[in-house]
């Protein structure tokens, strides 16, 4: 498993959207203080804004806003909407492995893939502002 930069980068924006609270952040200003090209910016928001993760409006007040409170928001479903895949194992997951019956492994890898879940999906968007997630959380 590798979270590519489209989705680190997703989990930056969110970041930086919920730190501006209930107002709507710019494409521009978002791509200034993370220092991406707004049209790479703006293809990772349009997967945020199908997932229902933000909400956009135009107009010289628009820009992007959460779609629900950053404590309801996880790593996980951010990483979900780019299309990252969380899996260690794809033999371990939905898709149906010929060797599932006699694999000796399948187990290590179903777990661990449960626990990656697992650990994403703990992860909110508000503890990573507040800054209360860690290295030493890891």
């Amino acid at each position: 498993m590798e979270i590519t930069t489209k989705g680190r980068y997703a989990v930056r924006i969110m970041v930086d959207i919920a730190r501006h609270g209930d107002g709507y952040v710019s494409i521009a200003d978002m791509a200034d203080r993370q220092k991406l090209s707004q049209k790479y910016l703006e293809k990772i928001i349009s997967n945020l804004v199908k997932a229902n993760l933000v909400e956009s409006k135009r107009g010289a007040d628009g820009g992007y806003k959460l779609a629900k409170s950053a404590h309801e928001c996880n790593v996980k479903e951010i990483l979900d909407a780019t299309g990252e895949s969380t899996k260690v194992a794809v033999c371990a997951g939905e898709e149906k492995c010929p060797m599932a019956e006699k694999c000796d492994t399948m187990g290590v890898w179903h777990t661990l893939n449960h626990l990656i879940s697992d650990y994403l999906e703990g992860v909110t968007l508000q503890s990573l502002v507040d800054k209360t997630f860690s290295k030493k959380d890891c």
